[in-house]
C-alpha cells in the first residue's frame, strides 16, 4: 500500500509541474504579442491626379443611435504628399473587429470632396479623396 501511495503522490507532482509549465508557456506566447498600429491615411487628389499639400482633412463617425452625439471628429493639414495621417491607437482594442467607419471632408481654396472609408483593425487603411 505504502508504494502505491509513493506513486500515486510521485505522478501527481508530475502532472503539477506540467500544467505549471503549460500555463508558463500560454502566458509567454500571449505576452509577446504586441499590438500594431491602426492608422488611416487620406490622400487628397485634385480632379488630374496631382496631390494636394496643405488640404484640410477632416474625419468624423457619424452617430449609430438617435441620441445624434458624433463620438469622434479629428482633423488634419496634408503633408507635401498630399497625406493626412489619422492614428486610432486610443480608439481600437485588442481582439475588437473592425475600428470604424467614418465620413471623410477635404477641403483647401474652394475645392472640396468627400468619402467614407472603414478603418481596419491594426493596420494602415489608405483612401484617396479627390477635391473638385
Amino acid at each position: 500500500m505504502q508504494i502505491y501511495k509513493k506513486k500515486n503522490a510521485h505522478f501527481q507532482l508530475k502532472v503539477s509541474i506540467i500544467k505549471v509549465g503549460c500555463f508558463l508557456l500560454l502566458f509567454l506566447l500571449t505576452a509577446c504579442y504586441k499590438k500594431q498600429d491602426t492608422i488611416l491615411a487620406v490622400i487628397v487628389k485634385n480632379e488630374s491626379g496631382s496631390v494636394i499639400e496643405g488640404a484640410l482633412v477632416e474625419v468624423k463617425a457619424e452617430p449609430t443611435s438617435f441620441s445624434g452625439v458624433v463620438t469622434l471628429n479629428m482633423e488634419k493639414t496634408t503633408d507635401e504628399l498630399g497625406v493626412a495621417y489619422f492614428n486610432f491607437n486610443d480608439y481600437y482594442k485588442s481582439g475588437q473587429t473592425g475600428v470604424v467607419v467614418l465620413k471623410i471632408k477635404a477641403k483647401q481654396f474652394g475645392l472640396y470632396g468627400e468619402g467614407i472609408v472603414t478603418v481596419e483593425q491594426e493596420v494602415v487603411t489608405e483612401t484617396v479623396v479627390v477635391v473638385k
